[in-house]
């Protein structure tokens, strides 16, 4: 079994992730678009890491929403916006069309683990879409060694575009895109 660590995300931490940031919700939008050109919008779809739910809602996915999350107060918010948690990617096999990590996969003790696991829990063909993923080979990375966006205390992991690129290799995923938003 492995530890819990929604002890490192208080409630307070989702104040700002509940759909009142402007900047956020302009970056869903184009995240929302770079999703939907990879996975159909009524898609089953699984957002781990899935915060408040505020993503999925505010791109309105259509398909079925799964999501995981440890922290239980965004859990409860993220069901008020129906976004259930009865299957994730640690419990099922071959069952969604599509596994999104976004702004998520620094915060996971285990992300190597968690990229098999959504192999595995992908329909044939299905899509594994990182989002708002930090980059440790970008200039401004290798310059400051921090992100502005990065949460120090919270991560554990922070990949480079080609790191990650090869682990998704490694494990059995074709990369087919990537691109840099904002």
């Amino acid at each position: 079994t492995m530890r819990n660590y929604s002890h490192l995300y208080q409630d307070d931490y989702f104040d700002e992730r509940d759909l009142n940031d402007s900047l956020r919700v302009a970056m869903f939008q184009l995240d929302g678009a770079f999703l939907r050109r990879h996975v159909p919008g009524d898609g089953i779809i699984c957002d781990v890491g899935c915060s408040t739910g505020e993503f999925l809602h505010c791109i309105d996915w259509q398909g079925p929403r799964y999501g995981m999350e440890v922290s239980p107060e965004a859990r409860r918010r993220a069901e008020q916006r129906g976004i259930s948690f009865a299957k994730g990617i640690l419990d099922q096999k071959e069952f969604f069309d599509g596994v999104v990590f976004r702004g998520v996969i620094q915060h996971l003790p285990h992300p190597f683990l968690y990229i098999e696991k959504a192999h595995e829990a992908l329909k044939p063909g299905g899509k594994i879409i990182f989002l708002a993923t930090p980059n440790a080979g970008s200039l401004y990375y290798r310059l400051f060694g921090a992100l502005p966006a990065l949460d120090s205390p919270r991560n554990f992991y922070i990949p480079s575009a080609q790191g990650l690129a090869n682990a998704l290799n490694n494990i059995g995923f074709t990369v087919r895109e990537v691109a840099y938003p904002y």
